[in-house]
């Protein structure tokens, strides 16, 4: 007779009340529905740890998947995040186009000089010191083209 492929051998373990709860409760983590299954999985997870020469190798793939969808949270969160400000900000710009009339000389102007500040303090900027500078980047100011008073 030739021996039966899936043969299945009976093995008892021992273990505290504890671990068996803790096994109990993280069963359906591990995708499984019984406690042999649960045990089966856990000594082939470690015998392809053994198998690798406890090389890092083995698990660097794991860490790399839950890396990869931790990163796509955040992603998608900053993403979100980003949008709500474009949306504000787009807002506030028009808030204040609809209230001033700015020559397209000065905002060319203002782009430039903001574009320079935010480069030269990555993109750090306070009110305190934009209240500090004044009106320094432009020699007329956006009402009077002349920079005369208003």
């Amino acid at each position: 007779m030739s021996k039966n492929i899936e043969e299945k051998y009976t093995l008892t373990i021992r273990m505290d009340y504890e671990i068996k709860q803790e096994i109990q409760e993280r069963m359906d983590d591990a995708h499984v529905r019984s406690l042999n299954a649960f045990v089966l999985k856990a000594i082939e997870f470690y015998l392809g740890y053994l198998r690798q020469g406890k090389n890092l190798n083995y698990i660097s793939p794991i860490l790399a998947s839950s890396i990869k969808g931790e990163m796509k949270n955040i992603e998608h969160n900053l993403s979100e995040i980003i949008f709500k400000m474009a949306v504000q900000l787009s807002m506030l710009t028009q808030i204040v186009a609809d209230e001033k009339e700015f020559y397209s000389d000065y905002l060319e102007e203002l782009q430039k000089w903001c574009a320079e500040k935010v480069a030269l303090t990555n993109g750090i900027i306070t009110l305190e010191d934009t209240l500090k500078r004044g009106n320094a980047y432009t020699d007329y100011d956006y009402f009077n083209k002349d920079g005369g008073e208003y």
